[in-house]
């Protein structure tokens, strides 16, 4: 049993985030095993920043996102300003964000992705800080070669 536990909590250290001080937004750095790994974890900190309880958002919607962007950059960006669009025009927030892949075709980055959530509904959720942008000020995107990290500034 004992095993079973530490394969599991060595897994849960090979993807996550975490938020760092910053002095007038929020800082988050994403990591994980891949580059998809790591996209997965920076959207969740996003829906973490605007609904801190992640566990209370049930899996009664699926949304399929699809970005094209000239670099992982611009794709990081792009990818989670649609989840501020998704959430600001349809109002839903998800607990399970999963990249399936990104891959570089006909010069561009393409990111499929799945998202699973619900309709935010202030009287189960969290009401956390409103992001009003994904910017470029502190990112980075480090890939070596069993860990991908990213580093993020979300204007608040």
């Amino acid at each position: 049993m004992k095993n079973i536990f530490k394969n599991k909590l060595n897994k849960m250290r090979e993807a996550g985030y975490k938020f760092i001080d910053h002095t007038a937004d929020v800082k988050v750095r994403g990591w994980g095993r891949t580059i998809e790994e790591a996209f997965s974890q920076v959207a969740l900190s996003l829906m973490a920043t605007i609904s801190p309880s992640l566990e209370k958002i049930d899996h009664k919607i699926e949304r399929e996102i699809n970005i094209k962007s000239e670099d992982k950059y611009a794709l990081c960006i792009d990818f989670l300003t649609e989840f501020l669009y998704i959430f600001d025009v349809d109002e839903l927030v998800f607990s399970n964000i999963e990249v399936q892949s990104i891959i570089m075709k006909k010069g561009y980055f393409q990111l499929k992705a799945l998202a699973k959530g619900e309709k935010f509904n202030k009287n189960v959720h969290e009401i956390g800080i409103e992001v009003k942008a994904i910017t470029y000020s502190f990112m980075n995107i480090e890939e070596k070669k069993e860990r991908v990290t990213i580093d993020i500034v979300f204007d608040i």
